[in-house]
């Protein structure tokens, strides 16, 4: 499976049910990750991915059971996080498939004010289907951009 853009061109034919289950089933798991790193439940962040998954971001390519407590940790510096996923990109090929997700991260301090951070962000997602349900097996994490002006919006 490729992550050249073109694979979502135009036409895009009507998908069949099955294939708009398996759809929404891959899409979920980044919301999933992003609801279990905005309420500090690392369980929660790390059902989503394979046991055996490979991150590629800032921290360099780590194994995920390396990467996760990192980005974690960071997240829990914060007094808030809250990460909106946005748009999603899904190609499927029988048990594969690969999910790029938009979305915007905004943190928040404990301090008055407050500092604030907010960052664009692709998570570039393959992902496999098990037994028991589709999981995260590879992420690329793409910084789009960061705002780190002082005033609130």
């Amino acid at each position: 499976m490729s992550d050249d853009v073109m694979q979502w061109a135009g036409p895009i034919a009507s998908p069949s049910p099955a294939e708009l289950a398996d759809r929404h089933a891959v899409s979920q798991l980044v919301k999933v990750y992003a609801l279990g790193i905005d309420m500090r439940a690392f369980d929660l962040v790390t059902s989503v991915f394979a046991k055996d998954a490979v991150t590629d971001s800032n921290h360099g390519v780590l194994p995920v059971g390396e990467y996760l407590p990192k980005v974690y940790a960071g997240a829990s510096a914060w007094a808030a996080t809250q990460h909106n996923i946005t748009n999603q990109y899904v190609t499927l090929h029988g048990d594969e498939a690969v999910v790029w997700s938009y979305g915007i991260a905004y943190h928040w301090s404990a301090d008055e004010p407050p500092a604030r951070v907010v960052v664009g962000v692709q998570y570039r997602d393959r992902c496999r289907r098990f037994a028991d349900g589709w999981l995260i097996t590879a992420r690329k994490v793409v910084r789009q951009w960061t705002d780190k002006s002082p005033e609130i919006i």
